[in-house]
């Protein structure tokens, strides 16, 4: 019993221990809590208080947070200003040619120009057909004199084709008869006559000649240039009536070298 009783003792002692403590930790926390209550309210009291901690390291970056609700749509701006010309761009690949386009209307009719210089003098055009013969005329005067005699003065050739030799150095010229621009003699007396000509040729062709009457050939003439500067000659008298050509023809691929190669011609006597 005797036990008993001192067990119930201790067991009171402990439990009135335990009660003190609570009670006591209690009271220390009310007297702190009104000491922070107290030195907040008062400045007097921050002379207790310790100097200020170091501060903290920044925290991490929190996790992005949830997209909010689309906004309302905006009143329309005002119109800006037209902005200054941008500099031109590089020239573009030429494009691919358009359709022909329509026909256009018929322009007012330009002036007149300015009056052309005097074109080159064309070549000799082919004799006509030779007309019907006409009637006899009065007799005349037969101390009419007709003669001529000219030459070249410069290399012919070798021509492409058939041509008429071209005398531009004329020595005598009776009656006009010998055309000067055609190197053709024409006949305007009815008569006799009689015609020379003389060729000479280079060293690289021949010098192949005829003399033509009416577009005729009538006798020919040769300068061979195997003989070095060959020469060839020929005369004849013809009958001849008012009208009538004679010139000298320079066959194709034929040649002359200069004023060796000459044409003559006079009349013997009248109708």
């Amino acid at each position: 019993m005797m036990e008993t009783m001192t067990k119930r003792l201790t067991n009171s002692n402990i439990n009135i221990k335990a009660y003190l403590v609570s009670y006591l930790f209690l009271l220390g926390v009310k007297s702190s809590l009104a000491t922070l209550t107290y030195s907040k309210s008062s400045p007097y009291c921050q002379c207790c208080s310790g100097p200020p901690g170091t501060p903290g390291a920044p925290g991490g970056h929190g996790n992005q947070g949830l997209q909010g609700p689309r906004g309302q749509n905006g009143f329309k701006g005002q119109k800006g200003e037209i902005g200054n010309s941008g500099i031109p761009g590089p020239q573009g690949p030429t494009g691919t040619k358009g359709d022909r386009g329509r026909k256009g209307r018929k322009g007012q009719k330009g002036e007149c120009g300015i009056r052309g210089s005097k074109g080159m003098r064309g070549e000799v055009g082919p004799y006509g057909v030779m007309g019907q013969k006409g009637q006899k005329g009065q007799s005349g005067d037969n101390r009419q004199q007709v003669a001529f005699s000219a030459s070249r003065t410069s290399r012919l050739g070798p021509v492409l084709e058939n041509t008429i030799v071209i005398y531009d150095n004329i020595f005598i010229n009776l009656g006009e008869s010998f055309d000067p621009y055609t190197s053709t003699f024409v006949c305007k007396i009815n008569g006799t006559y009689m015609f020379a000509a003389h060729v000479l040729c280079n060293l690289d062709s021949d010098a192949f000649g005829w003399i033509m009457m009416n577009g005729n050939y009538v006798i020919p003439m040769h300068g061979d240039q195997r003989a070095g500067y060959g020469t060839g000659s020929n005369t004849i008298i013809l009958h001849l009536v008012k009208g009538d050509h004679v010139w000298i023809q320079l066959s194709k691929n034929s040649s002359l070298l200069n004023d060796y190669s000459t044409f003559s011609g006079f009349l013997l006597y009248v109708d």
